[in-house]
């Protein structure tokens, strides 16, 4: 579901349970007044800059973000770091079949694959 189909009240309690999660994994702590603040900014940003993101790309790239970046503090400067590298990763990768990498190197005997792709083609 993108952003901009995500009732207001309902994005603004999932940017509040993303925002401190963030902070936990960071090793921060704040107050829960500066953990609102923050949320409503995160809501209002996603809804006037990222609308056609998915809520998942924003957990993807915080989760990104906090373990691949060197930024150590959560503030909106950051977070637009992490979100703009993220949507930049989607929007190269566009238009390319997806794979899943880890059935590259799976053997296909007896793990059912031959099974689920006669299945999807069916549906096609």
């Amino acid at each position: 579901m993108k952003i901009k189909e995500i009732e207001n009240s309902q994005l603004k309690l999932k940017c509040l349970d993303l925002i401190t999660k963030t902070f936990v994994e960071l090793g921060q702590v704040k107050d829960d007044k500066t953990l609102a603040i923050l949320a409503q900014t995160l809501a209002t940003d996603l809804l006037e800059d990222f609308p056609n993101l998915t809520f998942e790309d924003i957990q993807a790239s915080f989760r990104q973000g906090v373990r691949n970046s060197q930024e150590f503090h959560l503030t909106v400067k950051t977070y637009y770091k992490w979100i703009k590298a993220h949507r930049a990763i989607i929007w190269n990768n566009e238009g390319k079949e997806h794979t899943d990498k880890r059935l590259r190197y799976r053997s296909r005997k007896g793990t059912g694959l031959n099974k689920i792709e006669n299945k999807i083609k069916k549906l096609k």
